[in-house]
């Protein structure tokens, strides 16, 4: 299509601005403080977006797919921008608990439709590098968003945060408005593949890729907790520390497009067991300072792959229907991060943070074994094999 690089520059920019509601996780004391709730409502209404997304990327990408793409977009762009602009001035937890949630039942089309429309536009060898290009928008609106919204809440407060996330959500809605053109959706996607649904060749490659995010999810969200509480590393050491895994992650999500279009087959086996190694020497090494960041920093190169892997299996095995496979893609990603997060949790309440590592590790061979069977047994057509 003509002007294809344009058309994937405009989405993953747009990626990257609704990813953005991600980064308010730094701010759960602000949010605490601006409702005057406690921090555990405060960390719910922080991941009420996540586990919206989760249970709507099943359905919601089927309901747009037959719609024309710009009017979509323009559509869901607009519920984040008046969805943001409610949460910045009102004082009741409860209206903005709603209008968190609002956008997070449209996100998974977006992004759905994005990384169709990036399969459809691309040019026949190009097709995994737009893809990664998209999922490198959602890496960054997350990873590089965390820091400055984290900043802004703690220097500014909880406004001045959430004025930083709509200006970006309205910036996407202005280049989407004046430059995306018309391009009309395909209402054969309404047709559920019901049988491939039921199938083995759906349903063990799906549960081998929910364990990955599984088990990073149980150490990624407790890596600060970690280098404080056993490394002793705080303030602004801690921040400056998680930038840099922030960049590692996002080099991570380029490596991996790059590694499945070379060695698809490889790539799915080995990231398992460098994943599961890297969690059981952060567990034999918590003494070692400059190792454990080195791992860690490599862990961030895993975790910013996965996004590409997980993607890629699923619309593997649900090829006739990209919209659905990035659809169960998002709920996949998003639910595995949030089961991954309650598991953390009471591992570090019940035996300590550093069984974490070992959670991890169990979760990833788990993923190695099935995704194995996947490759090598059950032989599942990948698109680049």
């Amino acid at each position: 299509m003509k002007n294809s690089k344009l058309l994937l520059y405009i989405l993953m920019i747009s990626s990257l601005g609704i990813n953005t509601p991600l980064s308010i996780i730094g701010i759960i004391s602000q949010i605490s403080q601006y409702f005057n709730t406690s921090i555990a409502i405060s960390g719910l209404y922080v991941s009420s977006f996540t586990f919206t997304i989760a249970v709507c990327g099943l359905f919601m990408p089927i309901i747009f797919s037959g719609y024309e793409r710009k009017r979509t977009f323009i559509f869901i762009l607009s519920i984040f921008a008046i969805s943001n602009i409610v949460i910045i001035f009102t004082k009741n937890i409860i209206i903005a608990s709603f209008f968190r949630i609002l956008p997070a039942i449209v996100y998974p089309a977006f992004i759905s439709i994005a990384l169709t429309v990036c399969e459809e536009i691309a040019p026949e060898n190009e097709k995994q590098n737009y893809i990664t290009r998209i999922l490198l928008g959602i890496s960054v609106g997350s990873i590089v968003g965390l820091p400055i919204t984290t900043g802004l809440g703690t220097i500014f407060g909880y406004q001045i945060a959430m004025s930083w996330i709509f200006s970006i959500n309205m910036l996407t809605l202005i280049l989407i408005l004046l430059f995306f053109p018309k391009i009309e959706g395909k209402p054969k996607s309404y047709q559920l593949p019901l049988s491939s649904l039921k199938s083995k060749e759906f349903i063990i490659p799906s549960i081998a890729i929910i364990m990955m995010p599984i088990g990073a999810s149980i150490v990624y969200n407790y890596i600060p907790y970690f280098l404080q509480t056993i490394c002793h590393i705080y303030t602004y050491k801690l921040s400056i520390f998680l930038f840099v895994y922030g960049l590692f992650s996002i080099f991570g999500t380029w490596l991996g497009g790059k590694l499945i279009f070379i060695r698809d087959k490889e790539t799915l086996i080995v990231f398992q067991i460098v994943c599961a190694s890297v969690f059981f020497l952060l567990y034999m090494l918590p003494n070692y300072l400059i190792a454990v960041l080195t791992l860690i920093l490599i862990f961030g190169i895993l975790d910013g792959m996965g996004y590409n892997l997980i993607q890629y299996i699923e619309t593997s095995v649900l090829s006739q229907n990209l919209e659905l496979a990035n659809g169960i893609f998002l709920s996949i990603l998003n639910g595995g991060i949030a089961i991954g997060i309650a598991i953390g949790g009471f591992l570090v309440d019940g035996l300590g943070v550093m069984s974490i590592f070992l959670a991890g590790t169990i979760f990833l061979l788990i993923a190695f074994v099935l995704i194995y069977y996947v490759v090598n047994i059950l032989k599942i057509n990948l698109k680049y094999s």
